[in-house]
């Protein structure tokens, strides 16, 4: 946040401006299209941002300033990246993880088979329940609220099931 300011006075120092009462949002807005234009990523402006809005505050307080410039500035919304999805092998890699002869390695294969044959969050795979599981018709219910989802499951996966709830669940 420091090298954030020290940044921005630079700026101002460089535009005459040598008054910090004398900025204004038409200032800051401009100190901020030259970062987009030097190539700054939009969290680093967002970062800026909130580090000049800490700054001005903490000068209202101290009263240097009587106005803060950067109320009603918006910060922009950054993208949101799609996350980056396995290969065909690192999947086969991560299913042939699990040592199936042990109790808990064939629960966490039942487990990988499942999500991978269903696409459910964990936070369903954890609710899930035994009266959830239809192992003959080859589905699963997912319930969250008041919402009910019927997810087909695969032969994979019910048979990694069906393995783990006869040999290694009590």
């Amino acid at each position: 946040y420091k090298r954030d300011i020290t940044q921005y006075l630079t700026y101002l120092k460089n535009n005459d401006v040598l008054n910090l009462s004398e900025t204004n949002k038409t200032t800051i807005i401009t100190y901020l299209i030259e970062l987009q234009n030097n190539g700054k990523a939009v969290s680093t402006i967002s970062r800026n941002i909130a580090s000049i809005r800490c700054f001005y505050q903490f000068l209202i307080q101290r009263k240097i300033v009587d106005h803060d410039p950067t109320i009603k500035l918006n910060t922009p919304k950054s993208k949101k990246k799609l996350p980056s999805i396995l290969t065909l092998s690192e999947i086969d890699l991560l299913l042939r993880q699990p040592e199936e002869q042990t109790p808990k390695g064939a629960r966490d294969k039942a487990m990988l088979e499942l999500l991978y044959a269903t696409g459910i969050r964990v936070s369903e795979l954890i609710s899930l329940r035994m009266t959830d599981i239809n192992l003959e018709l080859g589905y699963i219910k997912c319930a969250a609220g008041n919402k009910e989802r019927i997810i087909p499951i695969g032969t994979l996966a019910a048979r990694a099931i069906s393995y783990y709830l006869t040999n290694a669940r009590s």
